[in-house]
């Protein structure tokens, strides 16, 4: 596994950052001095120019990734400018744009102060809005990584659809402090644009270039990850304590699992939450089923229960501290909040698949597909019984059932490679009758819903709730 490099701090809030107006002196974010030289807007300056001989195509978005990197859709029928199926036929229509002459910090692995804000700053730009990329020169051209180097052009939602009316994405965020330099002086608008923008952000000490506090970056003593790095990069966090966030979706015993979608890739990630047998009230109110928590302890594995994190707490009387877990909340101070996703999953790809998974950094990390879903949830569907077991040893799992499965095609044929166990905890009807093995006959056809874990190094699906586990007719 390739090693993280750089000691990060943790995120906390997910809400969108709102972009202060420009006073009439100049300032566009904090900085009052008389010695600054006057604001000059360059973004207002720049101008689309839509009979260069550049490359120019109207997209939608289909993905927003980070601050400098979003995945497009062409518009097809588009009035501004035409489309070309030949353009964009190496990459099946899909325009992944890595946006010229900035860099943002980090938000999608190992998060960095301003990554989510300025991850949020695109996002709210572009939502809703007319868009338009455009290419450096007369070429589409393409990174290592079959990117597209764009210029990303808006129009915001609610305006009129004209030329003048566009802006420069690119620019906007060098302006606003978003953006490091990448190559920022050697492109199209570079001279007169791109760099006069970032120049005029370090003098004015925005963002990046401040000491201005981070909403939504946690300053606390922890590697700041999102699940994704931490999922990819397990062993390298072994004892040691970050802060990530998730939705939790799940309660068994004294833990929770939370779980956050990735995007590019189309996968969950997750992991187990230990609260311990004591935990605070004003703990499990964080980690109440649906929230968004940002949880701050200690990576921990052992052979029993796996990789988890630990000595988690919320400290009610110090609200302060760096080292709670806390709901996450947005700009108006309610709690974000959201659902367990319950992909369908293939049983074969969980018990023997593979899977690459990329970051924007260009890492990418080969995984067994079942490592890097455990601990989130998932469905499973026509799953046909072929053996069951009953645990009897005299411990706290007497009851709970262990339902070997194959799972089968649309044609009612056996998947290859699909076999696959489901293992319930001990379950219990309304009744309180105990949910029994007999209910569940050799052959039956059952759907179940879980979350994935390790058991005896097989990969198998772990089912907590009664109605989770139904039979199809």
């Amino acid at each position: 596994m390739k090693k993280f490099g750089k000691f990060m701090l943790a995120s906390l809030l997910s809400s969108l950052f709102i972009l202060p107006a420009l006073s009439g002196c100049g300032l566009s974010g904090g900085q009052n001095d008389d010695d600054l030289p006057p604001w000059v807007d360059y973004v207002s300056m720049l101008k689309l120019d839509m009979t260069s001989n550049t490359k120019k195509q109207e997209v939608e978005v289909k993905l927003f990734i980070d601050g400098d990197t979003t995945h497009f859709n062409p518009v097809k029928n588009s009035t501004l400018t035409g489309y070309n199926e030949e353009d964009f036929a190496a990459t099946n229509g899909v325009i992944k744009a890595r946006y010229l002459a900035v860099n943002t910090p980090e938000s999608t692995g190992d998060v960095e102060k301003w990554g989510k804000t300025a991850s949020n700053f695109t996002h709210e730009k572009l939502d809703g809005a007319t868009i338009i990329v455009e290419s450096d020169d007369n070429n589409w051209n393409m990174d290592s990584n079959d990117r597209y180097t764009l210029w990303i052009w808006y129009v915001p939602a609610g305006e009129e659809v004209k030329a003048e009316n566009f802006r420069n994405l690119n620019v906007e965020l060098l302006q606003n402090g978003y953006g490091l330099a990448q190559n920022t002086a050697t492109n199209r608008y570079g001279t007169n644009y791109a760099m006069p923008a970032l120049t005029q952000a370090k003098e004015y000490k925005l963002k990046l270039y401040s000491d201005e506090k981070d909403d939504n970056f946690y300053e606390g003593e922890a590697y700041n990850v999102t699940l994704k790095k931490l999922r990819c990069h397990i062993d390298d966090y072994v004892n040691l304590k970050v802060r990530v966030e998730g939705i939790v979706t799940t309660q068994v015993d004294n833990s929770v699992y939370i779980e956050d979608y990735d995007e590019e890739s189309g996968l969950y990630f997750g992991i187990s939450i230990f609260y311990g047998f004591t935990p605070s009230p004003y703990l499990l109110k964080a980690l109440t089923i649906g929230n968004r928590v940002s949880v701050h302890g200690t990576v921990t594995y052992s052979e029993g229960f796996g990789y988890q994190i630990n000595g988690v707490d919320n400290n009610a009387f110090h609200p302060e501290y760096t080292t709670n877990t806390v709901a996450v909340t947005d700009k108006d101070g309610k709690v974000v909040t959201g659902e367990g996703g319950f992909p369908e999953l293939q049983a074969k790809d969980i018990v023997s698949g593979k899977t690459e998974i990329v970051f924007e950094d260009d890492e990418k990390v080969d995984l067994n597909y079942g490592e890097a879903v455990l601990d989130t949830t998932a469905t499973l569907k026509n799953l046909k019984v072929v053996d069951l077991y009953t645990t009897h040893n005299g411990g706290d799992n007497d009851g709970a059932i262990s339902i070997t499965c194959n799972q089968l095609d649309e044609n009612g044929q056996v998947i290859p490679g699909s076999k696959i166990t489901v293992r319930t905890t001990v379950l219990y009807h309304k009744d309180g009758s105990l949910v029994t093995q007999a209910e569940f006959p050799v052959g039956t056809m059952l759907t179940a819903k879980g979350f994935i874990e390790q058991f005896d190094g097989e990969y198998q699906l772990k089912v907590h709730v009664l109605d989770y586990l139904t039979v199809q007719s």
